[in-house]
């Protein structure tokens, strides 16, 4: 049988499975079959309370044994999900829910208790534990899997759908390109959240490995971090590139002594190629790979072995390496430069496009035969043996902190919350950690001397609040009566 519901795939792969599947710590470890048992409980409880097939549900994005088995809840169930920081800036997190329009929030915190959400008490837990699980009815068909936010140019975040025949391809690659063996245990640095975290979840249990879920409070202790890693075994370690930067900031590149990964892998920002020359003689042995690629391609879209010729260079911009092969692509550029342009993604991979949003997904996807395609947005440059290389991008769409950041969102947000006529944010580059900071640059004297963060924590995430404000008189326009970006970038910044 050709599975199609990722439910099916699990309890494949859980069936008298007494392995780690999710370890947080020496002493909680959770098998494959425990979790799957847990997970068909959480079901029946979905089911018990009117959550049925084609439903879609906010989790709030806590990493615990029942949030982890609400995922594969979900995917039997053949119920959406998407991950909500519930904490972050609150005008932010309702946009979200007004574009996901979810049947119920499931929450831990006693603070989103409501009869409109679920929440998960220690009560209501226990209760979960103690269900008696009747046969599920599990159809075997592709559904929407999840909805991931990425921020969106008009002000408001963007949610990308994505389905469980997605997820089938990518873990395929996933084990066929790292050549997964036994014994392999994946890290889960990546917040539930974010994009990055598809990999660590689907890429390990779903090919049957554990994973080992950090939470924020253990971000800041790196020492610690590590150590954890390599009592607990951990073989793949996959994190933004700032995570590195910000570990080395404030522990010896000693820790990674003694490490037992056997491959690092880095996305979501420019490779850090300085953090790594420090580590370097504690993981010359290990493999070292750069992946790329937009969450609407279902998180990676193409990925690099990183070389000593790499290391050398003196910039970060190295290779992202060849497209996955079941992707086809196209390199767009009006001037008929095949070998540099704009990406366009073509594959079973790709989503069908950004939840109740058709404007947006109008834009940005296209159908070709019977897959989808996308236009990514970035600019890149192909060399002789098919590497690419990002070169930019075609509209005002920053990386930072492993975050995509449409830079208009900002700037909206600003313009309506203190009503200025006009403003433009930019990135400046550093020569320490984070490397990049958000730069405001105004007319306006309203926001002269303000606190940013103050004003613009209930609106805007921490990650995307300007650091710098730069007042000038007044802005400078180009041919076409618009504030001349490219100006700015090179003369103020």
């Amino acid at each position: 049988m050709k599975i199609k519901n990722l439910g099916f795939l699990f309890e494949r792969i859980a069936y008298k499975n007494y392995n780690p599947c999710i370890i947080f710590k020496d002493s909680k470890k959770f098998s494959f079959h425990e979790v799957n048992d847990l997970s068909n409980k959480i079901l029946t409880f979905f089911r018990k309370n009117y959550i049925n097939e084609k439903d879609l549900l906010a989790l709030e994005s806590t990493k615990n044994i029942f949030s982890l088995s609400c995922i594969l809840a979900c995917l039997k169930g053949g119920i959406g999900y998407s991950f909500i920081e519930l904490f972050s800036a609150q005008k932010r997190v309702d946009e979200q829910l007004n574009q996901l329009r979810p049947k119920k929030i499931v929450t831990f915190t006693k603070k989103y208790k409501s009869k409109k959400n679920l929440f998960f008490s220690e009560k209501n837990l226990e209760k979960i534990k103690n269900i008696k699980v009747k046969p599920l009815k599990l159809k075997n068909k592709s559904y929407l899997a999840y909805v991931m936010f990425t921020s969106g140019s008009t002000g408001k975040p963007k949610g990308v759908k994505i389905s469980h025949n997605n997820l089938v391809y990518f873990i395929k690659w996933v084990n066929k390109f790292f050549k997964l063996k036994k014994k392999e245990i994946f890290s889960n640095i990546n917040p539930l959240h974010f994009d990055n975290s598809v990999f660590d979840i689907y890429g390990s249990i779903f090919n049957g490995f554990p994973i080992i879920p950090i939470n924020k409070n253990e971000f800041f202790e790196g020492k610690k971090l590590i150590k954890k890693f390599n009592n607990l075994g951990c073989t793949t370690w996959f994190s933004v590139p700032s995570f590195l930067d910000l570990i080395l900031r404030t522990n010896s590149e000693k820790i990674f002594r003694n490490n037992k990964f056997k491959r690092i892998i880095f996305g979501g920002e420019r490779f850090p190629i300085k953090s790594i020359k420090k580590i370097y003689k504690f993981v010359s042995k290990k493999e070292i790979f750069n992946v790329s690629g937009p969450t609407e391609c279902t998180c990676i879209c193409s990925a690099h072995k990183v070389t000593n010729k790499d290391l050398a260079k003196k910039n970060d911009n190295i290779f992202v390496g060849k497209i996955n092969n079941y992707f086809k692509y196209k390199i767009i550029n009006p001037k008929k430069n095949k070998k540099k342009g704009e990406l366009f993604l073509e594959g079973p991979t790709i989503s069908e496009g950004y939840i109740n949003n058709k404007t947006a997904s109008a834009k940005s996807f296209y159908k070709t035969g019977k897959d989808n395609g996308y236009k990514t947005g970035d600019l890149v440059e192909k060399s002789t043996n098919g590497n690419l290389k990002i070169i930019g991008r075609v509209d005002n769409q920053i990386k930072f902190m492993g975050y995509r950041i449409e830079l208009e969102e900002i700037e909206n947000k600003i313009i309506k919350k203190f009503r200025v006529n006009n403003c433009i944010v930019l990135v400046k580059k550093l020569k320490t950690y984070p490397f990049q900071k958000i730069v405001l640059i105004t007319d306006s004297n309203k926001l002269k001397n303000i606190n940013l963060y103050s004003k613009l924590k209930d609106i805007l995430p921490n990650f995307m609040i300007p650091t710098e404000i730069k007042l000038i008189k007044e802005f400078k326009y180009n041919k076409n009566f618009k504030i001349d970006r490219a100006f700015y970038k090179n003369d103020i910044l």
